[in-house]
């Protein structure tokens, strides 16, 4: 049958892939009804006391889908299908016989030779006992437990007494029944009878494999025509059943003659008597879920423990049994699949115990071929879907659902596991947006249908540490790993207020998040802090909007009283009203946007994410490009002279960066010149790859550009607050929060770039530290221009070449 991990893949029909509504989701389960039950227990009584008929059909159905592949090729050569059946039947049917006659052979081979296995093994277990701790001590235990055994055995009669008896007891006329003499006839009977069952089962599988063979379309038909009046429905359960058992079938055969053909080779080369027949038995057992492996297994190591007088035998049994099992669960299983069972682990073993308490051995071999159909079953007919949900293996709680469960559950770890493997997915705020808030939701309604505020406390105080995890998660990412702004970059102008209870404050712990992870600082307030008596001393210093959070479907009287108060402190304040689980019962978004009196609404968190981010970078200044110097043309005269744009300087001035970085403590630093319209990092260290590669930039977005154009050092300590570079789309990208730069003047005077330290983080930089920045520039364009002279001069003598890297009068973009 199936073992551990061997899959069929059972997707569900088309109609039932579709999203299902939240609220049905959640009020709407499969059920079982009284009918349904009843029709079931019907069914189970009938395929118990009518399993004589049954078994032998069911075995010829699951037969029929091996052999219909070979009759549907002769089919296809023109053969009529009755020959074609034949001919695929008598021909399994003599492979069958071949191997039962070998296998017979290999077990009287083995049979003839027991004495001398016996003695064997009772040599090995007398050195075993002889050579084990204790060993006296084991056999002097034993001996008691014999004796013991031998003293209960004994009559326990009272001894006859000396003393004479009033009444004689009469002793008992023994009496010798002889048997009856047996005629030829009664033995022939006994010897054939046990036969006959099986016999007659077979026959009865051949006669059901013709028929299916020879009438498929019809048994399909009166199936359809039994099942019902919906055709489309049945013909895709049938299709899908049959199409998922063959392929079972097949691919669980293939799995187990490649387990049982090297078995079979390793058992002949160890020398294990019957190889033959224990690599049959290995392929064959191996249908059987879990047990038929270790039965398989235990027949070659028990003989191998018999066989050999040494270890070695059964130590090398034991490794080729390891190993082969290894190497098919591992690898061959999931290579061959390459998806799930369809079936759960737990409804695979108690499919097997059904079954087999159903029709015997036989079942056990038909348990999962016929569970898969009872499940494909379960998903195209809605009087069955109990059963795809017991029996199957997809999840059967939407994600928010399992993880509202485990709130409730108080199951903290496993909902953080949740959170972390649907944030890994796919992103932190669709996690929030398709998790966390539907599952606030479902304890909003559940609250309204009377759940118990503890259990609303229990899902809010889980968020809330889902929120903690995951913040602590993305601070201890390094920056250059990060795809997202730094947070904090506005600092903290947004604050968010939970409207009402508790799991508004959780609604607020993910928005406020959620704004972290966009570079949006943002802070928290509860609930008591726009109460009537507490709402005059919130604190709004530096906030430039207010997010108010509700998850009740009727936020309308909250909202206008919160946001009117907050109007009348602070009329250009802008507020955000997050309306999580508005029914549109309740009006419109626009509606409750007018009646409260709010600048938007949002819906979801992603939205109010955005909308928040909007207003708050509406308040930035806008970028302010660097001014040209007034002596542009003499300027870039200069920087062609100064043979800071040779290429034989790149790796000097690499190092003249990683120095400066280091001797400032800084991430990255520069050597960068300013061209006519790019910046070029002829020197760089700590660059993203991605700049690193092309080591330049647009000089429109450059701070290095403002330090040419002001020829004088500049420090920013921190971008995020200077009005030239709030709204930098540059710097907000790379999350540059710090620079310092000083002017790299050539002997003219001209700026042609800046010596500059940049930091990931706000900082400060002392007077003393500019002047050292400044020395340090003014000596590597000391030492750049001597050299450009030298090589000027010495093209002179040679021709009056100027040096060939930077052509005469030409200033390359690429600075190379």
């Amino acid at each position: 049958m199936l073992n551990p991990g061997t899959p069929v893949d059972l997707p569900k029909p088309q109609e039932n892939a579709a999203a299902v509504p939240l609220a049905e989701a959640h009020n709407q389960a499969p059920g079982l009804s009284a009918v349904t039950a009843a029709i079931i227990l019907l069914t189970i009584a009938a395929l118990y006391f009518g399993r004589d008929i049954f078994l032998p059909f069911a075995l010829a159905v699951l037969l029929s889908f091996m052999l219909a592949p070979p009759v549907a090729w002769l089919r296809r050569l023109h053969l009529p299908r009755a020959p074609a059946v034949l001919i695929v039947v008598t021909t399994a049917f003599a492979l069958i016989c071949g191997l039962s006659v070998l296998v017979a052979s290999q077990a009287v081979n083995i049979a003839e030779n027991l004495p001398t296995y016996q003695q064997t093994m009772q040599k090995k277990i007398r050195s075993i006992r002889a050579a084990a701790p204790g060993g006296g001590a084991i056999d002097r235990t034993t001996e008691v437990i014999e004796a013991l055994g031998e003293e209960l055995s004994k009559d326990s009669t009272p001894a006859p007494s000396s003393k004479p008896r009033k009444a004689q007891a009469k002793e008992p006329i023994p009496v010798r029944v002889e048997p009856q003499e047996r005629n030829p006839l009664d033995t022939a009977r006994e010897m054939v009878a046990p036969m006959l069952g099986p016999i007659g089962t077979a026959g009865l599988v051949i006669i059901f494999i013709f028929f299916v063979l020879l009438e498929p379309s019809d048994l399909r038909d009166r199936f359809i025509r039994l099942a019902g009046s919906d055709l489309h429905r049945t013909t895709e359960a049938l299709s899908e059943a049959a199409r998922r058992v063959s392929r079972y079938l097949l691919m669980q055969l293939i799995i187990n003659a490649s387990y049982g053909v090297p078995i079979g080779i390793g058992l002949y080369l160890i020398g294990v008597p019957g190889a033959f027949l224990w690599a049959l038995l290995a392929t064959l057992l191996r249908f059987v879920p879990y047990l038929g492996p270790v039965i398989a297994a235990l027949f070659p190591v028990t003989l191998a423990f018999a066989v050999d007088p040494g270890w070695d035998m059964l130590l090398w049994t034991l490794a080729l049994v390891v190993t082969m099992e290894l190497i098919s669960n591992n690898i061959i299983e999931p290579w061959l699949y390459g998806a799930s069972t369809g079936l759960s682990p737990v409804a695979v073993i108690l499919a097997a115990i059904f079954w087999t308490l159903l029709w015997g051995p036989i079942g056990l071999i038909l348990a999962t071929p016929l569970t898969v159909c009872l499940v494909v079953m379960g998903r195209y007919v809605p009087q069955l879907a109990f059963l795809d949900v017991l029996l199957g293996s997809d999840p059967v709680l939407l994600p928010e659902q399992r993880l509202y469960q485990r709130f409730l559950a108080g199951n903290i770890e496993e909902a953080i596991e949740i959170a972390e493997a649907q944030v890994a997915e796919e992103s932190l705020l669709t996690f929030y947006d398709q998790v966390g808030l539907p599952a606030l939701r479902l304890a909003e309604d559940d609250g309204e249908r009377g759940v118990s505020l503890q259990d609303r406390i229990k899902v809010a105080d889980g968020v809330r540490a889902v929120v903690h995890d995951l913040r602590d998660q993305l601070e201890r990412r390094e920056p250059a790993d990060d795809a997202l702004p730094a947070p904090g970059w506005f600092d903290k102008p947004v604050l968010c207020i939970a409207g009402r209870s508790d799991l508004d404050t959780a609604a607020v712990a993910m928005l406020a998040h959620g704004l972290e992870s966009r570079g949006i600082g943002a802070r928290s307030a509860p609930p008591s802090a726009v109460t009537l008596e507490a709402i005059g001393e919130l604190d709004l210093n530096n906030t430039e909007v207010v997010c108010l959070s509700y998850l009740t479907g009727k936020p309308h009287a909250y909202a206008r009283f919160v946001c009117r108060r907050l109007k009348r402190r602070m009329p250009h304040l802008k507020i955000l009203l997050c309306a999580w689980n508005l029914s549109p019962d309740n009006g419109t978004p626009e509606e409750l946007m007018t009646n409260a009196g709010a600048d938007a609404v949002a819906a979801s968190l992603d939205d109010a994410v955005r909308i928040a981010t909007d207003m708050v970078t509406q308040k930035a200044p806008a970028m302010m490009p660097p001014p040209l110097p007034a002596e542009e043309k003499a300027r870039l005269d200069a920087l062609q002279r100064s043979g800071a744009l040779d290429a034989r300087r790149g790796a000097h001035l690499d190092r003249i960066a990683r120095k400066v970085a280091d001797a400032f403590e800084t991430p990255i630093g520069l050597v960068s010149l300013i061209d006519e319209s790019c910046q070029l990092w002829k020197g760089a260290v700590g660059l993203p790859p991605e700049l690193d590669k092309t080591r330049q930039g647009s000089r429109d977005t450059s701070i290095c550009g403002h330090v040419v154009a002001a020829n004088a050092p500049l420090v920013v300590e921190d971008t995020a607050r200077d009005p030239r570079f709030a709204d930098n789309a540059f710097l907000r990208e790379q999350h540059i929060r710090f620079y310092a730069g000083v002017p790299l003047r050539a002997a003219s005077g001209h700026v042609i770039g800046s010596l500059c330290v940049i930091d990931r983080k706000p900082r400060t930089l002392n007077p003393r530290d500019v002047k050292l920045l400044q020395v340090i520039a003014d000596e590597l364009m000391a030492e750049l221009e001597a050299k450009a002279d030298a090589a000027s001069t010495a093209a002179a003598d040679d021709g009056g070449k100027r040096y060939p890297d930077v052509p005469p009068g030409h200033i390359s973009p690429a600075g190379a």
